[in-house]
């Protein structure tokens, strides 16, 4: 009797711990932020040269992601900044005018149109993730108030491209193996 007992208290203990271990950890799938940044990237339009006067007040904080690691809290805060980021970049998106057209940017409608699609994607995978650290919201913010100054809409849709592409890439490099790669078949 004590014998089967123990080792029913054991069959649930290992049970438990594989339960555990399988739960999938909510992570961003690498391979769709890698290519993310790729049609961003493509998008078109170097920084314009007039708009260099505003990034005083538009620069993204590079002490929002942490230093290079592999460890835990490091890739849940640097995921949380690639997916708080993303989430406010689709906000900016939703809430103005295509940055596109008079006035505007020299994008390509049909890039646009893929990373916004993209971009939906990763912000819903990313909805699991949990906050980690401080906000990166103030910089968006100030992004949005230069976006909706009608002399200035370029320079804050340039600044708001320019930063994106650089926490896509610096985590991409810096923090590579907190995201789930696909493996190729």
């Amino acid at each position: 009797m004590m014998l089967s007992s123990v080792l029913l208290v054991l069959l649930q203990v290992c049970s438990l711990q594989l339960m555990v271990v399988s739960k999938p950890a909510c992570q961003l799938r690498g391979d769709l932020v890698q290519s993310l940044h790729h049609v961003l990237r493509d998008l078109g339009g170097d920084f314009p040269a007039h708009c260099l006067p505003y990034n005083n007040n538009i620069s993204f904080p590079n002490s929002a992601l942490p230093a290079a690691s592999a460890n835990h809290p490091q890739c849940r805060r640097a995921l949380w900044v690639v997916y708080e980021s993303l989430s406010e970049a689709e906000l900016i998106f939703l809430n103005n005018d295509s940055p596109v057209g008079e006035g505007g940017v020299t994008w390509d409608d049909q890039k646009l149109e893929d990373f916004q699609t993209r971009l939906n994607r990763l912000v819903e995978d990313g909805r699991c993730l949990s906050r980690v650290g401080d906000s990166v919201s103030p910089y968006f913010t100030n992004v949005t108030a230069v976006i909706e100054q009608q002399e200035s809409t370029a320079c804050g849709w340039s600044a708001l491209k320019r930063d994106l592409l650089w926490v896509l890439k610096s985590t991409l490099h810096d923090h590579r193996t907190c995201f789930t790669w696909l493996k190729a078949h």
